[in-house]
């Protein structure tokens, strides 16, 4: 009798502790993933806050994630907001693609201004050009810290 109550009490503790450590990593990416659209364009990715040591800094912001599309006759880039003069906003390309398929980005970002953490917008056009001007965008406002 004793071992049937020990070897239950013991599935109970692993199920348990299954269930907490598959439920965290859910959560934590839940809030860490974009997902973007324009024209016929798709840019998805994480957003992810990275820890530094002060022997070896990095910046603190990490983006990484692939850009598709599946117009012929189409271009998409993926740019992160930056800090410019007078407290503006700048975008910096960090990828682009044009015609079908998917491409990979990786970018790493400071924080802008009153340690804002930098939005991410994909921005589609007839070629990268036109793209980079910002006229057909949607725009990924990360939470605040």
């Amino acid at each position: 009798m004793r071992s049937l109550v020990l070897r239950t009490l013991g599935g109970l503790v692993a199920a348990g502790l299954g269930l907490g450590v598959a439920a965290a990593p859910a959560t934590a990416a839940a809030t860490n993933e974009f997902r973007l659209t324009a024209g016929n364009a798709v840019g998805y990715g994480t957003y992810q806050q990275m820890m530094s040591i002060p022997e070896r800094p990095v910046p603190p912001i990490s983006i990484t994630g692939t850009l598709a599309a599946r117009s012929l006759w189409r271009c998409a880039v993926i740019q992160v907001g930056r800090s410019g003069p007078a407290d503006g906003l700048e975008w910096q390309t960090v990828g682009r693609h044009c015609g079908p398929g998917r491409t990979s980005f990786r970018a790493q970002a400071n924080y802008m201004f009153r340690a804002v953490n930098p939005p991410v917008r994909l921005c589609a056009g007839w070629n990268v050009n036109q793209a980079e001007r910002g006229r057909r965008c949607d725009l990924y406002r990360p939470p605040a810290n």
